[in-house]
């Protein structure tokens, strides 16, 4: 159940006269911890974490990335583009430290933001986070969707603009029924329990649903972006950074993730038995969020 207290439409004006949406979950008094999405997905994703926030004394902030949900689009964005609308962010909402925790597609941003805001950020949690995939060897193990769709670059513009309002009328059927259903099976057990458990769906499915309200171009461009080379160097990353990641990670490898996290300098790894991608930040974020409030 979703709290009724929980601010998810709110927004910012920042100094270029874009527009920042976020949401804001957990303690308003509380400790700050800046929440990265993931891909494709939006600000909603955090809030499966408002009880576990609200008890440990930390607010949790979700901002959506140019383009999704409620924030305005940056033609041309690329990662290290990020931190200074986070910086602008914080600014607008007097907030001077910070933490941050990046699920999935927002580690790459995460880790960005780390290397280049050092001096604000306190530490930084990646959970189950997209590691570099501009080498197509580092796509032989990731999910078979995201792998065929990462391929060939005509294949997904065709692809997702189709796929999005099939997604749509999926979700509205439920996770116990076909053709959902059927799509499920193709994760990890562990996953589909966690897909199953508490908000796990609303995780997924309310997020992704608002990612895609502002229609494919977005999400698709962003998508692409994971694509590319990176525009930041990991090892310029020198706070405290801990990744946590499945070592059952269906979608992402953790062979992948653990040699990125070679890469940082600050960087432990936490490398968890049985766990898979959507397993992991719906069972361990407890741990994760006691970490971050240090």
């Amino acid at each position: 159940m979703l709290s009724l207290a929980m601010k998810e439409h709110e927004s910012v004006k920042l100094p270029d006269g874009r527009t920042l949406g976020y949401a804001d979950y957990g303690d308003p008094a509380g400790k700050p911890v800046l929440f990265f999405h993931g891909w494709p997905s939006s600000r909603l994703q955090a809030a499966y974490l408002d009880k576990d926030a609200k008890q440990r004394g930390i607010r949790l902030l979700a901002p959506d990335r140019p383009g999704i949900g409620r924030s305005s689009p940056l033609p041309k964005r690329r990662f290290g583009d990020w931190p200074k609308d986070v910086a602008d962010f914080a600014d607008a909402l007097g907030i001077d430290r910070f933490t941050i925790f990046a699920v999935s597609g927002g580690g790459p941003y995460a880790l960005a933001t780390s290397a280049k805001l050092s001096e604000r950020i306190e530490r930084t949690a990646i959970v189950c986070g997209a590691p570099p995939l501009a080498d197509k060897s580092d796509r032989h193990h990731m999910h078979w969707a995201y792998r065929t769709l990462s391929g060939l670059k005509s294949l997904r513009r065709a692809a997702i603009p189709a796929l999005v309002p099939f997604s749509r009328w999926m979700i509205s059927r439920g996770s116990d029924r076909a053709p959902m259903s059927w799509m499920l099976k193709s994760i990890p057990a562990r996953d589909r329990e966690a897909i199953h458990h508490g908000n796990g769906w609303s995780m997924v499915t309310r997020s992704y649903l608002e990612a895609v309200a502002n229609g494919t171009s977005t999400i698709l461009t962003e998508g692409e972006l994971y694509l590319e080379p990176w525009d930041f160097q990991p090892e310029e990353i020198h706070i405290p950074v801990r990744f946590w990641h499945g070592l059952a990670d269906a979608n992402l490898p953790c062979s992948v993730a653990q040699n990125l996290a070679s890469r940082v300098p600050s960087c432990e790894g936490c490398w968890v038995e049985g766990e898979g991608h959507y397993s992991l930040p719906v069972y361990h974020s407890p741990e994760v969020l006691d970490w971050l409030k240090g």
